[in-house]
Protein backbone atom coordinates (compact mmCIF):
# COMPACT_ATOMS: atom_id res chain seq x y z
CA UNK A 1 0.00 0.00 0.00
CA UNK A 2 1.23 3.47 -0.96
CA UNK A 3 -0.88 6.47 0.00
CA UNK A 4 0.15 8.69 -2.91
CA UNK A 5 -0.24 8.69 -6.66
CA UNK A 6 2.10 6.93 -9.06
CA UNK A 7 5.01 9.03 -10.26
CA UNK A 8 6.09 10.61 -6.98
CA UNK A 9 9.22 9.77 -5.01
CA UNK A 10 7.33 7.62 -2.48
CA UNK A 11 5.75 5.55 -5.25
CA UNK A 12 9.06 5.21 -7.08
CA UNK A 13 10.84 4.01 -3.95
CA UNK A 14 8.06 1.58 -3.07
CA UNK A 15 8.22 0.02 -6.54
CA UNK A 16 11.99 -0.36 -6.38
CA UNK A 17 11.69 -2.05 -2.98
CA UNK A 18 8.77 -4.26 -4.04
CA UNK A 19 10.62 -5.53 -7.09
CA UNK A 20 13.73 -6.49 -5.12
CA UNK A 21 11.84 -8.03 -2.20
CA UNK A 22 9.82 -10.06 -4.68
CA UNK A 23 13.01 -11.51 -6.13
CA UNK A 24 14.47 -12.27 -2.71
CA UNK A 25 11.33 -13.91 -1.32
CA UNK A 26 10.29 -15.53 -4.60
CA UNK A 27 6.81 -14.04 -4.52
CA UNK A 28 5.23 -11.06 -6.28
CA UNK A 29 4.88 -7.74 -4.47
CA UNK A 30 2.33 -5.49 -6.15
CA UNK A 31 2.19 -1.78 -5.34
CA UNK A 32 -1.35 -0.49 -4.86
CA UNK A 33 -1.78 3.29 -4.78
CA UNK A 34 -4.58 3.97 -2.28
CA UNK A 35 -4.62 7.76 -2.53
CA UNK A 36 -6.55 10.35 -0.54
CA UNK A 37 -6.73 11.99 2.89
CA UNK A 38 -3.02 12.90 2.88
CA UNK A 39 -2.10 9.22 2.66
CA UNK A 40 -4.33 8.09 5.53
CA UNK A 41 -6.51 5.80 3.39
CA UNK A 42 -3.60 3.45 2.69
CA UNK A 43 -2.77 3.36 6.38
CA UNK A 44 -6.38 2.55 7.30
CA UNK A 45 -6.52 -0.22 4.68
CA UNK A 46 -3.38 -1.80 6.12
CA UNK A 47 -4.80 -1.65 9.63
CA UNK A 48 -7.79 -3.80 8.71
CA UNK A 49 -5.85 -6.36 6.61
CA UNK A 50 -4.99 -9.86 7.81
CA UNK A 51 -1.57 -10.07 9.51
CA UNK A 52 -0.31 -12.69 7.06
CA UNK A 53 2.31 -10.59 5.26
CA UNK A 54 0.18 -10.16 2.14
CA UNK A 55 -0.63 -6.50 2.87
CA UNK A 56 2.14 -4.10 3.85
CA UNK A 57 2.42 -0.33 3.69
CA UNK A 58 5.29 1.85 2.57
CA UNK A 59 4.61 5.02 4.51
CA UNK A 60 6.25 8.40 5.21
CA UNK A 61 6.98 9.19 8.83
CA UNK A 62 4.41 11.97 9.14
CA UNK A 63 1.47 9.59 8.93
CA UNK A 64 2.89 7.57 11.82
CA UNK A 65 4.48 10.16 14.10
CA UNK A 66 2.86 13.53 13.31
CA UNK A 67 -0.75 12.80 12.36
CA UNK A 68 -1.78 11.61 15.85
CA UNK A 69 -1.08 15.14 17.08
CA UNK A 70 -2.92 17.05 14.35
CA UNK A 71 -6.07 14.99 13.70
CA UNK A 72 -8.72 14.57 16.40
CA UNK A 73 -10.47 11.65 14.74
CA UNK A 74 -7.57 9.62 13.36
CA UNK A 75 -8.94 6.17 12.59
CA UNK A 76 -5.80 4.29 13.56
CA UNK A 77 -3.33 4.11 16.45
CA UNK A 78 0.25 3.98 15.13
CA UNK A 79 1.47 2.21 18.26
CA UNK A 80 -1.20 -0.51 18.46
CA UNK A 81 -2.48 -1.12 14.94
CA UNK A 82 0.72 -1.97 13.05
CA UNK A 83 3.79 -4.19 13.08
CA UNK A 84 7.01 -2.27 12.33
CA UNK A 85 9.15 -4.14 9.79
CA UNK A 86 11.92 -1.62 9.21
CA UNK A 87 12.84 1.83 8.01
CA UNK A 88 13.82 1.81 4.34
CA UNK A 89 15.32 5.19 3.56
CA UNK A 90 15.68 8.77 4.73
CA UNK A 91 15.47 12.14 3.03
CA UNK A 92 16.35 15.73 3.86
CA UNK A 93 14.20 18.74 4.55
CA UNK A 94 15.70 22.12 3.67
CA UNK A 95 15.26 25.76 4.60
CA UNK A 96 15.77 27.96 1.55
CA UNK A 97 15.71 31.67 0.88
CA UNK A 98 15.67 33.70 -2.33
CA UNK A 99 15.92 37.26 -3.66
CA UNK A 100 13.73 38.63 -0.86
CA UNK A 101 16.72 38.46 1.52
CA UNK A 102 20.50 38.87 1.28
CA UNK A 103 21.02 35.94 3.68
CA UNK A 104 23.54 33.25 2.84
CA UNK A 105 23.42 31.52 6.23
CA UNK A 106 20.80 30.74 8.86
CA UNK A 107 22.41 33.32 11.19
CA UNK A 108 22.11 36.00 8.50
CA UNK A 109 18.49 35.07 7.88
CA UNK A 110 17.67 35.27 11.58
CA UNK A 111 19.24 38.75 11.75
CA UNK A 112 17.24 39.85 8.69
CA UNK A 113 13.97 38.39 9.97
CA UNK A 114 14.27 40.07 13.38
CA UNK A 115 13.67 43.42 11.65
CA UNK A 116 9.89 43.73 12.02
CA UNK A 117 9.77 45.93 8.92
CA UNK A 118 10.43 42.81 6.85
CA UNK A 119 7.26 41.07 8.11
CA UNK A 120 9.00 37.72 7.67
CA UNK A 121 7.04 34.60 6.76
CA UNK A 122 7.76 31.06 5.65
CA UNK A 123 6.09 28.88 3.05
CA UNK A 124 5.47 25.12 3.16
CA UNK A 125 3.73 22.50 1.01
CA UNK A 126 0.62 22.79 3.19
CA UNK A 127 -0.97 23.22 6.60
CA UNK A 128 -0.38 20.34 9.00
CA UNK A 129 2.63 19.03 7.08
CA UNK A 130 6.02 18.10 8.51
CA UNK A 131 7.65 21.21 6.95
CA UNK A 132 5.17 23.45 8.79
CA UNK A 133 6.31 22.19 12.16
CA UNK A 134 9.98 22.26 11.20
CA UNK A 135 9.42 25.92 10.35
CA UNK A 136 7.54 26.55 13.59
CA UNK A 137 10.29 24.81 15.57
CA UNK A 138 12.97 26.84 13.80
CA UNK A 139 11.17 30.11 14.53
CA UNK A 140 10.64 29.21 18.18
CA UNK A 141 14.27 28.23 18.75
CA UNK A 142 15.58 31.27 16.87
CA UNK A 143 13.33 33.67 18.78
CA UNK A 144 11.53 34.76 15.62
CA UNK A 145 7.92 35.54 14.81
CA UNK A 146 7.30 34.06 11.36
CA UNK A 147 3.92 33.89 9.64
CA UNK A 148 3.18 30.49 8.15
CA UNK A 149 1.99 30.55 4.53
CA UNK A 150 0.67 27.13 3.43
CA UNK A 151 0.72 26.30 -0.28
CA UNK A 152 -0.79 23.47 -2.26
CA UNK A 153 2.45 21.56 -2.62
CA UNK A 154 6.11 22.48 -2.54
CA UNK A 155 6.37 23.62 -6.18
CA UNK A 156 4.21 26.77 -5.87
CA UNK A 157 6.02 27.79 -2.68
CA UNK A 158 9.37 27.56 -4.50
CA UNK A 159 7.96 29.65 -7.37
CA UNK A 160 7.01 32.41 -4.91
CA UNK A 161 10.42 32.13 -3.24
CA UNK A 162 12.13 32.68 -6.60
CA UNK A 163 9.84 35.63 -7.27
CA UNK A 164 10.75 37.24 -3.95
CA UNK A 165 7.17 37.05 -2.70
CA UNK A 166 8.21 35.06 0.37
CA UNK A 167 11.49 35.02 2.28
CA UNK A 168 11.80 31.39 3.38
CA UNK A 169 10.53 27.99 2.29
CA UNK A 170 10.71 24.74 4.24
CA UNK A 171 10.37 21.75 1.92
CA UNK A 172 11.88 18.41 1.06
CA UNK A 173 15.36 19.13 -0.28
CA UNK A 174 14.42 17.31 -3.48
CA UNK A 175 12.04 20.16 -4.33
CA UNK A 176 14.69 22.88 -3.89
CA UNK A 177 17.96 21.28 -4.93
CA UNK A 178 17.88 21.99 -8.68
CA UNK A 179 16.85 25.62 -8.10
CA UNK A 180 19.74 25.95 -5.65
CA UNK A 181 22.17 24.56 -8.22
CA UNK A 182 20.80 27.00 -10.79
CA UNK A 183 21.33 29.95 -8.41
CA UNK A 184 17.63 30.81 -8.17
CA UNK A 185 17.32 30.01 -4.46
CA UNK A 186 19.82 29.45 -1.66
CA UNK A 187 19.53 26.43 0.60
CA UNK A 188 20.63 27.78 3.98
CA UNK A 189 20.50 24.55 5.98
CA UNK A 190 19.04 21.08 6.12
CA UNK A 191 17.06 19.79 9.08
CA UNK A 192 18.55 16.33 9.61
CA UNK A 193 20.95 14.95 12.19
CA UNK A 194 23.79 14.90 9.66
CA UNK A 195 24.81 17.04 6.69
CA UNK A 196 23.20 16.10 3.44
CA UNK A 197 25.31 14.29 0.89
CA UNK A 198 23.10 15.68 -1.87
CA UNK A 199 24.73 19.14 -1.72
CA UNK A 200 28.26 20.05 -0.66
CA UNK A 201 28.87 22.61 2.05
CA UNK A 202 25.33 22.94 3.40
CA UNK A 203 25.21 22.85 7.22
CA UNK A 204 22.50 21.38 9.40
CA UNK A 205 20.25 23.50 11.58
CA UNK A 206 22.13 22.21 14.61
CA UNK A 207 25.44 23.30 13.10
CA UNK A 208 23.81 26.67 12.48
CA UNK A 209 22.95 27.12 16.15
CA UNK A 210 19.34 25.90 16.04
CA UNK A 211 18.68 22.91 18.32
CA UNK A 212 16.35 20.99 16.01
CA UNK A 213 16.92 17.82 14.01
CA UNK A 214 14.30 15.99 11.93
CA UNK A 215 15.10 13.42 9.25
CA UNK A 216 12.42 12.50 6.78
CA UNK A 217 11.98 8.75 6.37
CA UNK A 218 9.91 5.99 4.84
CA UNK A 219 9.11 2.81 6.73
CA UNK A 220 7.58 -0.55 5.96
CA UNK A 221 4.77 -1.75 8.25
CA UNK A 222 2.27 -4.58 8.36
CA UNK A 223 -0.97 -4.97 10.33
CA UNK A 224 -0.74 -5.65 14.07
CA UNK A 225 -0.36 -9.26 15.12
CA UNK A 226 2.14 -10.48 12.54
CA UNK A 227 4.15 -13.51 13.63
CA UNK A 228 7.69 -12.65 14.79
CA UNK A 229 9.29 -15.09 12.33
CA UNK A 230 7.36 -13.49 9.45
CA UNK A 231 8.44 -10.03 10.57
CA UNK A 232 12.08 -11.15 10.75
CA UNK A 233 11.92 -12.69 7.28
CA UNK A 234 10.47 -9.53 5.77
CA UNK A 235 13.02 -7.36 7.57
CA UNK A 236 15.91 -9.46 6.27
CA UNK A 237 14.57 -9.07 2.74
CA UNK A 238 14.07 -5.33 3.29
CA UNK A 239 17.67 -4.84 4.42
CA UNK A 240 19.12 -6.80 1.49
CA UNK A 241 16.78 -5.20 -1.06
CA UNK A 242 17.50 -1.69 0.17
CA UNK A 243 21.22 -2.22 -0.27
CA UNK A 244 20.65 -3.38 -3.85
CA UNK A 245 18.62 -0.28 -4.76
CA UNK A 246 20.85 2.19 -2.91
CA UNK A 247 22.00 4.04 -6.03
CA UNK A 248 18.50 4.24 -7.51
CA UNK A 249 17.15 5.64 -4.26
CA UNK A 250 19.89 8.27 -4.24
CA UNK A 251 18.87 9.31 -7.75
CA UNK A 252 15.45 10.11 -6.25
CA UNK A 253 17.04 12.18 -3.43
CA UNK A 254 16.52 9.31 -0.98
CA UNK A 255 19.21 7.73 1.18
CA UNK A 256 19.16 3.99 1.94
CA UNK A 257 18.96 3.58 5.73
CA UNK A 258 17.39 0.24 6.67
CA UNK A 259 16.77 -0.61 10.32
CA UNK A 260 15.50 -3.50 12.38
CA UNK A 261 11.84 -3.58 13.50
CA UNK A 262 12.93 -2.64 17.03
CA UNK A 263 14.93 0.35 15.81
CA UNK A 264 11.98 1.56 13.75
CA UNK A 265 9.65 1.29 16.76
CA UNK A 266 12.13 3.25 18.88
CA UNK A 267 12.49 5.94 16.20
CA UNK A 268 8.72 6.18 15.93
CA UNK A 269 8.31 6.75 19.69
CA UNK A 270 11.11 9.33 19.85
CA UNK A 271 9.83 11.34 16.92
CA UNK A 272 6.24 11.30 18.16
CA UNK A 273 7.39 13.00 21.37
CA UNK A 274 9.13 15.71 19.31
CA UNK A 275 6.02 16.40 17.22
CA UNK A 276 3.84 16.57 20.32
CA UNK A 277 6.07 19.33 21.65
CA UNK A 278 6.31 21.24 18.36
CA UNK A 279 2.59 21.05 17.59
CA UNK A 280 1.67 22.25 21.09
CA UNK A 281 4.18 25.11 20.95
CA UNK A 282 2.89 26.19 17.53
CA UNK A 283 -0.68 26.68 18.74
CA UNK A 284 -1.94 24.47 15.91
CA UNK A 285 -5.51 23.35 16.44
CA UNK A 286 -6.08 19.66 15.63
CA UNK A 287 -8.43 19.00 12.72
CA UNK A 288 -11.27 16.46 12.60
Amino acid sequence: MVGFAAGGSSDAAARLLAQQMGVLLDRPFIVENRTGAAGRLAVEATKTAKPDGNTLMFVPHGAITLFPHIYKSLRYDPNRDFTPIGRVCTFDFSLSTGPATPAKTIAEYVTWARDKAHNASFGTPGAGTVPQFIGEGFAQRAGLTLTHVPYRGAAPSIIDLIAGTISLVVSPLADAIEYHKAGKVRVLATAGEQRTDMLAGIPTLKESGIDLAVDGWYGLYGPAGMAPELTRSLNQALVTATDKIRDKLFANALRAAPTSPEQLAQLQRKESVLWAQLVKASGFKPED
